[in-house]
């Protein structure tokens, strides 16, 4: 996964200051396996790089993981407030 700066007028957050971390699947189907990136909170990870969620092992057939992740969002002292937007996109490789 990746992630971009957030920002508002006048301000940005960096991918240093988003952490994550996927947690366990909570729903996993097909004949293989898939495990989480970051299980628990102790192995969050910044998103100041491209990062895995999750990786399958076993069967290649059909194979579907799903997960409610968990960011969070150290703001810098100098932050303005303001609606901050920006983008995680998770993609399957």
């Amino acid at each position: 996964m990746t992630a971009t700066a957030l920002t508002t007028t006048g301000g940005t957050i960096a991918t240093s200051n988003i952490a994550y971390w996927s947690g366990p699947a909570t729903v996993d189907t097909g004949h293989g396996a898939c495990h989480p990136g970051q299980d628990t909170a102790t192995k969050q990870v910044t998103l100041d790089a491209p990062r895995t969620a999750f990786h399958h092992t076993g069967s290649t057939d059909n194979e579907s993981c799903s997960w409610n992740p968990t960011l969070v969002i150290s703001l810098p002292a100098n932050a303005v407030a303001g609606h901050y937007t920006g983008t995680i996109t998770h993609s399957v490789a």
